[in-house]
Protein backbone atom coordinates (compact mmCIF):
# COMPACT_ATOMS: atom_id res chain seq x y z
CA UNK A 1 0.00 0.00 0.00
CA UNK A 2 1.09 3.39 -1.13
CA UNK A 3 2.40 6.44 1.53
CA UNK A 4 -0.75 7.92 -0.04
CA UNK A 5 -2.76 5.58 0.45
CA UNK A 6 -2.24 4.84 3.81
CA UNK A 7 -2.24 8.94 4.62
CA UNK A 8 -6.39 8.82 3.45
CA UNK A 9 -6.61 5.64 5.93
CA UNK A 10 -5.63 7.66 8.93
CA UNK A 11 -7.47 10.85 7.55
CA UNK A 12 -10.58 9.18 6.43
CA UNK A 13 -10.86 6.56 9.55
CA UNK A 14 -10.06 9.34 12.21
CA UNK A 15 -12.53 11.69 10.46
CA UNK A 16 -15.28 9.86 10.10
CA UNK A 17 -14.73 8.14 13.31
CA UNK A 18 -14.69 11.53 14.29
CA UNK A 19 -18.18 10.56 15.32
CA UNK A 20 -16.01 7.98 17.53
CA UNK A 21 -13.42 9.05 18.65
CA UNK A 22 -10.67 12.10 18.50
CA UNK A 23 -11.08 15.78 18.61
CA UNK A 24 -10.04 16.83 15.32
CA UNK A 25 -6.02 18.07 16.40
CA UNK A 26 -5.46 14.64 17.41
CA UNK A 27 -7.29 13.21 13.87
CA UNK A 28 -4.41 15.60 12.05
CA UNK A 29 -1.84 14.57 13.95
CA UNK A 30 -2.12 10.89 13.07
CA UNK A 31 -1.12 11.60 9.19
CA UNK A 32 1.82 9.82 9.15
CA UNK A 33 0.29 6.52 9.03
CA UNK A 34 -2.48 4.08 8.89
CA UNK A 35 -3.48 3.76 12.49
CA UNK A 36 -6.78 5.03 13.84
CA UNK A 37 -6.40 7.96 15.90
CA UNK A 38 -6.46 6.93 19.94
CA UNK A 39 -9.55 8.02 22.10
CA UNK A 40 -9.98 11.68 23.28
CA UNK A 41 -11.22 12.25 26.31
CA UNK A 42 -14.79 11.51 26.78
CA UNK A 43 -17.41 13.50 28.30
CA UNK A 44 -18.48 11.54 31.43
CA UNK A 45 -21.74 12.75 31.69
CA UNK A 46 -22.73 10.51 29.08
CA UNK A 47 -21.34 7.21 30.91
CA UNK A 48 -22.97 8.71 34.25
CA UNK A 49 -25.74 5.63 35.65
CA UNK A 50 -29.26 7.54 35.37
CA UNK A 51 -32.89 8.08 33.93
CA UNK A 52 -31.87 11.44 32.92
CA UNK A 53 -34.90 12.13 30.82
CA UNK A 54 -38.10 9.78 31.37
CA UNK A 55 -40.11 12.61 29.93
CA UNK A 56 -39.85 15.04 27.13
CA UNK A 57 -38.27 14.53 23.47
CA UNK A 58 -34.98 12.25 24.41
CA UNK A 59 -34.66 9.17 26.26
CA UNK A 60 -31.81 7.12 27.55
CA UNK A 61 -31.78 3.92 26.19
CA UNK A 62 -29.44 0.59 27.09
CA UNK A 63 -27.49 -0.81 24.27
CA UNK A 64 -26.54 -3.76 25.95
CA UNK A 65 -22.93 -4.30 25.27
CA UNK A 66 -21.30 -5.83 28.57
CA UNK A 67 -18.14 -3.91 27.84
CA UNK A 68 -18.21 -0.66 28.94
CA UNK A 69 -17.36 2.53 26.77
CA UNK A 70 -18.88 1.18 23.74
CA UNK A 71 -19.70 4.13 21.08
CA UNK A 72 -22.26 3.88 18.71
CA UNK A 73 -20.46 5.12 15.48
CA UNK A 74 -23.64 4.57 12.56
CA UNK A 75 -27.12 3.73 13.08
CA UNK A 76 -29.70 2.38 10.84
CA UNK A 77 -33.42 2.94 11.53
CA UNK A 78 -35.84 0.94 9.54
CA UNK A 79 -39.18 1.86 11.08
CA UNK A 80 -39.99 2.52 14.71
CA UNK A 81 -39.34 -0.84 16.18
CA UNK A 82 -36.22 -1.97 14.15
CA UNK A 83 -32.95 -0.38 14.63
CA UNK A 84 -29.26 -1.97 13.86
CA UNK A 85 -26.51 0.45 14.93
CA UNK A 86 -22.94 -0.42 14.38
CA UNK A 87 -20.13 -0.13 17.60
CA UNK A 88 -16.37 0.57 17.94
CA UNK A 89 -14.23 0.69 21.00
CA UNK A 90 -14.39 3.66 22.89
CA UNK A 91 -11.59 3.38 25.45
CA UNK A 92 -9.15 2.18 22.44
CA UNK A 93 -10.38 3.30 18.89
CA UNK A 94 -7.65 2.32 17.36
CA UNK A 95 -8.50 -1.55 18.51
CA UNK A 96 -10.59 -3.38 15.86
CA UNK A 97 -13.99 -3.56 17.22
CA UNK A 98 -16.84 -6.08 14.88
CA UNK A 99 -19.71 -5.10 17.88
CA UNK A 100 -23.33 -4.52 16.93
CA UNK A 101 -26.50 -3.72 18.39
CA UNK A 102 -30.21 -4.44 17.30
CA UNK A 103 -34.09 -3.65 18.76
CA UNK A 104 -37.06 -5.38 17.45
CA UNK A 105 -38.84 -3.28 19.76
CA UNK A 106 -38.46 0.47 19.38
CA UNK A 107 -35.38 1.04 21.75
CA UNK A 108 -37.76 -1.11 25.01
CA UNK A 109 -34.53 -4.13 24.92
CA UNK A 110 -31.42 -4.07 22.55
CA UNK A 111 -29.59 -7.15 21.71
CA UNK A 112 -25.67 -7.20 20.96
CA UNK A 113 -23.88 -9.51 18.55
CA UNK A 114 -20.47 -9.67 16.71
CA UNK A 115 -19.68 -10.01 13.16
CA UNK A 116 -17.62 -13.46 12.65
CA UNK A 117 -14.63 -13.95 10.44
CA UNK A 118 -13.85 -10.38 10.31
CA UNK A 119 -11.07 -10.02 12.39
CA UNK A 120 -9.00 -6.38 12.24
CA UNK A 121 -11.88 -4.84 10.45
CA UNK A 122 -13.66 -1.89 11.58
CA UNK A 123 -17.66 -0.75 10.62
CA UNK A 124 -17.43 1.48 7.70
CA UNK A 125 -21.36 1.39 8.55
CA UNK A 126 -24.30 -0.69 8.99
CA UNK A 127 -27.70 -0.45 6.18
CA UNK A 128 -30.61 -2.83 7.36
CA UNK A 129 -33.77 -3.86 5.36
CA UNK A 130 -36.02 -5.76 8.18
CA UNK A 131 -35.49 -6.98 11.47
CA UNK A 132 -33.38 -10.01 10.08
CA UNK A 133 -31.43 -8.47 6.61
CA UNK A 134 -28.70 -6.28 7.20
CA UNK A 135 -25.60 -5.47 5.42
CA UNK A 136 -22.06 -3.94 6.84
CA UNK A 137 -19.22 -3.21 4.70
CA UNK A 138 -15.77 -3.44 6.77
CA UNK A 139 -12.65 -2.15 6.28
CA UNK A 140 -9.00 -2.78 8.02
CA UNK A 141 -6.94 0.36 7.65
CA UNK A 142 -3.87 -1.31 8.24
CA UNK A 143 -4.42 -4.21 5.47
CA UNK A 144 -6.34 -7.51 5.52
CA UNK A 145 -9.29 -8.72 4.38
CA UNK A 146 -11.88 -6.14 3.86
CA UNK A 147 -15.13 -6.13 2.60
CA UNK A 148 -19.05 -6.11 2.83
CA UNK A 149 -20.86 -8.35 5.10
CA UNK A 150 -24.43 -9.70 4.95
CA UNK A 151 -27.38 -11.66 7.69
CA UNK A 152 -30.37 -13.08 6.92
CA UNK A 153 -31.00 -14.66 10.84
CA UNK A 154 -31.13 -11.29 12.26
CA UNK A 155 -27.15 -11.17 13.16
CA UNK A 156 -26.60 -15.11 14.03
CA UNK A 157 -25.19 -15.91 11.48
CA UNK A 158 -22.32 -13.38 8.74
CA UNK A 159 -21.27 -14.04 5.04
CA UNK A 160 -18.42 -11.85 3.22
CA UNK A 161 -20.47 -11.47 -0.50
CA UNK A 162 -16.89 -11.67 -2.20
CA UNK A 163 -17.89 -10.34 -5.80
CA UNK A 164 -17.82 -7.11 -4.13
CA UNK A 165 -14.46 -7.43 -4.30
CA UNK A 166 -12.59 -4.82 -2.67
CA UNK A 167 -8.91 -6.59 -2.58
CA UNK A 168 -7.31 -3.99 -5.39
CA UNK A 169 -4.46 -1.87 -4.25
CA UNK A 170 -6.49 1.30 -2.96
CA UNK A 171 -9.78 -0.27 -1.74
CA UNK A 172 -11.38 0.82 1.15
CA UNK A 173 -15.63 0.05 1.38
CA UNK A 174 -17.16 2.88 2.67
CA UNK A 175 -21.07 3.05 1.89
CA UNK A 176 -23.62 0.40 0.86
CA UNK A 177 -27.78 1.09 0.72
CA UNK A 178 -30.53 -1.35 -0.70
CA UNK A 179 -33.83 -0.15 -2.28
CA UNK A 180 -35.44 -3.74 -1.70
CA UNK A 181 -34.39 -7.45 -1.17
CA UNK A 182 -32.50 -7.33 -4.59
CA UNK A 183 -31.45 -4.24 -5.55
CA UNK A 184 -28.61 -2.67 -3.79
CA UNK A 185 -25.59 -0.30 -4.40
CA UNK A 186 -21.94 -0.26 -2.40
CA UNK A 187 -19.21 2.01 -2.87
CA UNK A 188 -15.11 2.22 -2.04
CA UNK A 189 -12.34 4.45 -2.45
CA UNK A 190 -10.45 4.78 -6.36
CA UNK A 191 -9.26 1.84 -7.04
CA UNK A 192 -7.05 1.52 -10.36
CA UNK A 193 -8.49 5.49 -10.71
CA UNK A 194 -12.27 5.50 -10.22
CA UNK A 195 -14.38 4.44 -7.46
CA UNK A 196 -15.16 1.48 -6.82
CA UNK A 197 -18.64 1.22 -7.19
CA UNK A 198 -20.88 -1.79 -7.00
CA UNK A 199 -24.66 -2.88 -7.91
CA UNK A 200 -26.41 -6.19 -7.48
CA UNK A 201 -29.93 -7.03 -8.47
CA UNK A 202 -29.94 -10.33 -6.35
CA UNK A 203 -29.41 -8.98 -2.91
CA UNK A 204 -25.69 -9.10 -3.30
CA UNK A 205 -25.25 -12.54 -4.65
CA UNK A 206 -23.37 -10.95 -7.14
CA UNK A 207 -21.90 -7.53 -7.25
CA UNK A 208 -20.83 -5.79 -10.70
CA UNK A 209 -18.54 -3.14 -10.75
CA UNK A 210 -19.89 0.46 -12.62
CA UNK A 211 -17.66 1.19 -15.58
CA UNK A 212 -15.04 3.48 -15.14
CA UNK A 213 -16.97 5.54 -18.01
CA UNK A 214 -20.40 5.88 -16.05
CA UNK A 215 -18.09 7.57 -13.32
CA UNK A 216 -17.05 10.87 -13.13
CA UNK A 217 -12.81 10.76 -12.11
CA UNK A 218 -12.04 11.30 -8.74
CA UNK A 219 -9.79 14.32 -8.08
CA UNK A 220 -5.82 13.87 -7.45
CA UNK A 221 -6.15 12.52 -3.66
CA UNK A 222 -9.54 12.60 -3.54
CA UNK A 223 -11.43 9.61 -1.73
CA UNK A 224 -15.01 8.96 -0.16
CA UNK A 225 -16.13 8.62 3.55
CA UNK A 226 -17.52 5.72 5.26
CA UNK A 227 -21.30 5.82 6.17
CA UNK A 228 -20.96 9.34 4.03
CA UNK A 229 -24.36 8.44 1.82
CA UNK A 230 -27.93 9.03 1.70
CA UNK A 231 -31.07 8.60 -0.53
CA UNK A 232 -33.45 9.89 -1.75
CA UNK A 233 -36.28 7.85 -3.78
CA UNK A 234 -33.74 6.31 -6.74
CA UNK A 235 -31.01 8.78 -6.34
CA UNK A 236 -28.49 8.24 -3.75
CA UNK A 237 -25.57 10.61 -3.00
CA UNK A 238 -21.86 9.93 -1.67
CA UNK A 239 -19.69 12.74 -0.40
CA UNK A 240 -15.81 13.21 -0.83
CA UNK A 241 -12.87 14.59 0.82
CA UNK A 242 -12.44 17.42 -1.34
CA UNK A 243 -15.89 18.83 -0.54
CA UNK A 244 -17.79 16.97 -3.98
CA UNK A 245 -20.72 15.15 -4.29
CA UNK A 246 -21.66 12.46 -6.65
CA UNK A 247 -24.92 11.84 -7.47
CA UNK A 248 -26.86 8.92 -9.62
CA UNK A 249 -30.56 8.95 -10.31
CA UNK A 250 -30.49 5.49 -11.34
CA UNK A 251 -29.44 3.48 -8.67
CA UNK A 252 -26.21 3.80 -8.86
CA UNK A 253 -25.37 2.77 -12.54
CA UNK A 254 -24.43 6.20 -13.74
CA UNK A 255 -23.03 9.32 -11.95
CA UNK A 256 -22.65 13.31 -11.79
CA UNK A 257 -20.68 14.86 -9.46
CA UNK A 258 -20.55 18.84 -8.36
CA UNK A 259 -18.47 20.73 -6.30
CA UNK A 260 -20.01 22.19 -3.22
CA UNK A 261 -19.03 25.72 -1.18
CA UNK A 262 -17.10 23.21 0.83
CA UNK A 263 -13.37 22.25 0.05
CA UNK A 264 -13.05 19.20 2.41
CA UNK A 265 -14.61 16.01 4.08
CA UNK A 266 -18.58 15.93 3.30
CA UNK A 267 -21.72 14.46 4.46
CA UNK A 268 -25.12 14.87 2.21
CA UNK A 269 -28.34 14.89 3.88
CA UNK A 270 -31.12 15.01 1.26
CA UNK A 271 -34.32 15.86 2.16
CA UNK A 272 -35.56 15.21 -1.55
CA UNK A 273 -34.06 14.86 -5.06
CA UNK A 274 -33.53 19.11 -5.08
CA UNK A 275 -33.10 20.00 -1.75
CA UNK A 276 -29.98 18.89 0.36
CA UNK A 277 -27.34 20.19 2.99
CA UNK A 278 -24.00 19.06 3.42
CA UNK A 279 -22.33 18.94 6.63
CA UNK A 280 -18.72 19.66 7.22
CA UNK A 281 -17.27 16.96 9.00
CA UNK A 282 -13.53 17.87 9.31
CA UNK A 283 -14.36 21.47 10.95
CA UNK A 284 -12.96 22.55 14.19
CA UNK A 285 -15.12 25.55 15.53
CA UNK A 286 -17.82 26.80 13.72
CA UNK A 287 -19.85 24.35 11.64
CA UNK A 288 -19.86 24.67 7.97
CA UNK A 289 -23.05 24.33 5.88
CA UNK A 290 -23.44 24.42 2.29
CA UNK A 291 -27.14 23.96 0.30
CA UNK A 292 -28.43 23.39 -2.90
CA UNK A 293 -31.84 23.89 -4.44
CA UNK A 294 -31.79 22.66 -7.69
CA UNK A 295 -30.88 18.77 -7.46
CA UNK A 296 -27.34 19.19 -6.72
CA UNK A 297 -26.16 21.72 -9.50
CA UNK A 298 -25.07 24.74 -7.79
CA UNK A 299 -24.60 25.25 -3.66
CA UNK A 300 -24.17 27.99 -1.63
CA UNK A 301 -23.28 28.20 2.20
CA UNK A 302 -25.79 28.24 4.71
CA UNK A 303 -25.87 31.64 7.12
CA UNK A 304 -27.15 29.77 9.45
CA UNK A 305 -27.97 31.04 13.12
CA UNK A 306 -28.25 28.84 16.45
CA UNK A 307 -26.09 26.00 17.22
CA UNK A 308 -25.25 23.59 14.66
CA UNK A 309 -23.06 20.96 15.15
CA UNK A 310 -20.49 19.02 13.07
CA UNK A 311 -20.36 15.06 14.26
CA UNK A 312 -23.69 14.12 12.14
CA UNK A 313 -26.75 15.69 10.34
CA UNK A 314 -29.47 14.13 8.82
CA UNK A 315 -33.39 15.34 7.29
CA UNK A 316 -36.31 13.95 9.43
CA UNK A 317 -38.40 11.77 7.00
CA UNK A 318 -42.16 13.14 6.45
CA UNK A 319 -41.44 16.70 7.69
CA UNK A 320 -41.98 19.47 5.91
CA UNK A 321 -38.18 20.64 6.26
CA UNK A 322 -36.36 19.83 9.54
CA UNK A 323 -33.01 18.92 10.14
CA UNK A 324 -30.99 17.85 13.64
CA UNK A 325 -27.35 18.12 13.93
CA UNK A 326 -25.43 16.10 16.93
CA UNK A 327 -21.84 17.30 18.44
CA UNK A 328 -19.37 15.24 20.75
CA UNK A 329 -16.60 17.85 20.80
CA UNK A 330 -15.21 18.75 24.19
CA UNK A 331 -16.96 22.07 24.24
CA UNK A 332 -19.81 21.70 21.80
CA UNK A 333 -21.45 18.15 22.61
CA UNK A 334 -25.52 17.92 22.47
CA UNK A 335 -28.64 18.17 19.56
CA UNK A 336 -30.03 20.55 17.66
CA UNK A 337 -32.76 20.93 15.35
CA UNK A 338 -33.58 23.25 12.74
CA UNK A 339 -37.32 23.35 11.32
CA UNK A 340 -36.18 26.00 8.20
CA UNK A 341 -34.16 24.24 6.12
CA UNK A 342 -30.93 24.64 8.21
CA UNK A 343 -31.40 28.44 8.88
CA UNK A 344 -32.49 28.80 11.93
CA UNK A 345 -31.52 26.16 14.81
CA UNK A 346 -32.18 25.31 18.74
CA UNK A 347 -30.71 22.99 20.95
CA UNK A 348 -32.46 19.98 22.74
CA UNK A 349 -31.93 21.72 26.46
CA UNK A 350 -31.56 19.27 27.86
CA UNK A 351 -29.23 17.22 25.89
CA UNK A 352 -26.79 20.13 25.82
CA UNK A 353 -22.91 18.60 27.28
CA UNK A 354 -23.85 14.68 26.04
CA UNK A 355 -21.29 13.38 23.47
CA UNK A 356 -23.34 12.53 20.57
CA UNK A 357 -22.24 11.02 17.95
CA UNK A 358 -24.53 9.88 15.22
CA UNK A 359 -27.68 9.88 14.00
CA UNK A 360 -30.78 7.30 12.68
CA UNK A 361 -34.38 8.51 12.16
CA UNK A 362 -37.53 7.56 10.86
CA UNK A 363 -41.01 8.92 9.69
CA UNK A 364 -42.80 10.16 12.53
CA UNK A 365 -39.75 12.30 14.43
CA UNK A 366 -38.84 9.07 16.11
CA UNK A 367 -35.07 8.70 15.90
CA UNK A 368 -31.77 7.22 17.76
CA UNK A 369 -28.17 9.50 18.64
CA UNK A 370 -25.61 7.24 19.16
CA UNK A 371 -23.00 7.74 22.72
CA UNK A 372 -21.42 5.91 24.97
CA UNK A 373 -22.57 3.37 27.38
CA UNK A 374 -21.43 2.61 30.87
CA UNK A 375 -22.52 -1.28 31.60
CA UNK A 376 -25.04 -3.63 29.35
CA UNK A 377 -27.86 -2.03 31.22
CA UNK A 378 -27.06 1.43 31.30
CA UNK A 379 -26.83 4.37 28.14
CA UNK A 380 -25.18 4.00 24.87
CA UNK A 381 -28.02 5.37 23.24
CA UNK A 382 -30.51 7.82 23.30
CA UNK A 383 -34.04 7.91 21.32
CA UNK A 384 -36.15 10.98 20.19
CA UNK A 385 -40.13 11.28 20.10
CA UNK A 386 -41.88 13.89 18.92
CA UNK A 387 -43.76 16.86 21.47
CA UNK A 388 -46.79 18.47 21.14
CA UNK A 389 -47.45 19.24 17.32
CA UNK A 390 -47.34 22.87 16.44
CA UNK A 391 -47.28 25.00 13.71
CA UNK A 392 -43.82 26.79 13.01
CA UNK A 393 -43.17 29.45 10.42
CA UNK A 394 -39.93 30.24 8.29
CA UNK A 395 -40.02 34.00 6.47
CA UNK A 396 -38.21 34.50 3.57
CA UNK A 397 -37.82 37.90 2.20
CA UNK A 398 -36.82 38.26 -1.42
CA UNK A 399 -35.90 42.13 -3.32
CA UNK A 400 -36.76 43.34 -6.46
CA UNK A 401 -39.21 45.85 -7.24
CA UNK A 402 -40.25 46.23 -4.19
CA UNK A 403 -40.40 43.23 -1.96
CA UNK A 404 -41.88 40.21 -0.95
CA UNK A 405 -42.21 38.43 2.39
CA UNK A 406 -42.91 34.40 1.61
CA UNK A 407 -44.22 32.68 5.25
CA UNK A 408 -43.81 28.69 5.16
CA UNK A 409 -45.73 26.79 7.89
CA UNK A 410 -42.84 23.97 8.45
CA UNK A 411 -44.51 22.59 11.64
CA UNK A 412 -46.43 19.74 12.46
CA UNK A 413 -49.70 21.19 12.60
CA UNK A 414 -51.69 23.40 10.59
CA UNK A 415 -52.19 26.70 11.32
CA UNK A 416 -55.01 29.45 11.52
CA UNK A 417 -55.68 33.04 11.79
CA UNK A 418 -52.07 33.60 10.75
CA UNK A 419 -51.05 37.73 10.92
CA UNK A 420 -48.16 38.99 9.00
CA UNK A 421 -46.98 42.05 9.75
CA UNK A 422 -44.54 43.56 8.04
CA UNK A 423 -42.59 47.33 8.87
CA UNK A 424 -39.80 49.41 7.25
CA UNK A 425 -37.79 51.73 9.33
CA UNK A 426 -34.59 53.91 8.85
CA UNK A 427 -32.66 55.26 5.78
CA UNK A 428 -34.15 58.37 4.92
CA UNK A 429 -37.86 57.21 5.28
CA UNK A 430 -39.76 60.05 7.68
CA UNK A 431 -42.22 57.51 9.08
CA UNK A 432 -41.77 53.33 8.64
CA UNK A 433 -43.52 52.13 5.95
CA UNK A 434 -46.07 49.12 7.34
CA UNK A 435 -48.19 46.00 4.97
CA UNK A 436 -50.75 43.54 6.86
CA UNK A 437 -51.47 39.92 5.51
CA UNK A 438 -54.33 37.99 6.96
CA UNK A 439 -54.74 34.34 6.57
CA UNK A 440 -57.18 32.02 7.39
CA UNK A 441 -55.25 28.65 7.66
CA UNK A 442 -51.98 27.60 6.41
CA UNK A 443 -51.64 23.79 6.32
CA UNK A 444 -47.96 21.88 6.90
CA UNK A 445 -45.68 23.10 4.01
CA UNK A 446 -48.43 25.99 3.18
CA UNK A 447 -46.73 29.12 2.03
CA UNK A 448 -48.33 32.65 1.37
CA UNK A 449 -46.68 35.87 -0.18
CA UNK A 450 -47.06 39.55 0.98
CA UNK A 451 -45.93 41.50 -1.81
CA UNK A 452 -44.57 45.39 -0.57
CA UNK A 453 -44.13 47.97 -3.02
CA UNK A 454 -42.02 50.20 -1.05
CA UNK A 455 -41.84 53.79 -2.44
CA UNK A 456 -39.42 56.71 -1.19
CA UNK A 457 -35.95 56.38 -0.36
CA UNK A 458 -33.76 54.78 2.51
CA UNK A 459 -30.33 54.52 0.86
CA UNK A 460 -28.70 54.29 3.95
CA UNK A 461 -25.83 56.64 2.77
CA UNK A 462 -26.54 59.35 5.55
CA UNK A 463 -27.78 57.09 8.11
CA UNK A 464 -28.65 53.48 8.94
CA UNK A 465 -29.78 51.26 6.47
CA UNK A 466 -33.60 50.60 6.48
CA UNK A 467 -34.69 47.57 8.30
CA UNK A 468 -37.32 45.34 7.10
CA UNK A 469 -39.25 43.75 9.89
CA UNK A 470 -42.04 40.58 9.81
CA UNK A 471 -43.74 39.52 12.45
CA UNK A 472 -45.65 35.97 12.16
CA UNK A 473 -48.73 35.00 14.73
CA UNK A 474 -51.23 32.54 14.73
CA UNK A 475 -54.46 31.70 16.73
CA UNK A 476 -52.30 28.46 18.35
CA UNK A 477 -50.04 31.76 19.81
CA UNK A 478 -46.59 30.72 17.85
CA UNK A 479 -44.89 33.37 16.93
CA UNK A 480 -41.84 34.17 14.73
CA UNK A 481 -39.64 37.48 13.39
CA UNK A 482 -36.88 38.04 11.05
CA UNK A 483 -35.15 41.45 10.63
CA UNK A 484 -33.59 41.98 7.23
CA UNK A 485 -31.63 45.26 6.25
CA UNK A 486 -31.98 46.45 2.83
CA UNK A 487 -30.80 49.55 0.02
CA UNK A 488 -33.77 51.02 -0.94
CA UNK A 489 -34.22 53.73 -3.68
CA UNK A 490 -37.76 54.45 -4.85
CA UNK A 491 -39.03 51.26 -5.34
CA UNK A 492 -36.25 49.24 -5.95
CA UNK A 493 -34.90 46.70 -2.79
CA UNK A 494 -31.44 45.20 -2.71
CA UNK A 495 -31.22 42.96 0.64
CA UNK A 496 -27.94 43.22 2.60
Amino acid sequence: MGKNVLLKKSLVVGIVLLCVCGAIPSVFGMCVSAEIPHARTVNNKALIANALFPRGEWTEQATGFVDPNRGIGYISSVNESVVWAAAFNGDNPSYPCQDFTRTVNGGTTWTTGTIPNSENQFFSMIFALDANRAWAPMCAPQNGVMGLYYTSDGGTSWVRQESADFNYIGSFPNCVHFWDADVGWCMGDPADGYFEIYTTTDGGTTWTRVPAADIPAPLQGEYGLIGSCCAVGDTVWFGTTMGRVYKSSDRGLHWTVAQTTLRSYTKPAFRDVNHGLVLAIDTAGTTVLSETSDGDVTWQNVAYTGPCYSYDLCYVPGTVDMYISVGASPNASGASFSRDGGNTWTDYAEMTGIPLLCLGFTAGQVGWAGSYNTDAVTGGIFKHVPGISLPAFSIDVTGGKGFTVNVTNVGDEAATDITVNVTVMGGLFITPKEFTDIHTSLQMGGSADVDCPVRGIGLGILTMLPTITVDVICGEGVTATRTVEAKIFFSKVILQ
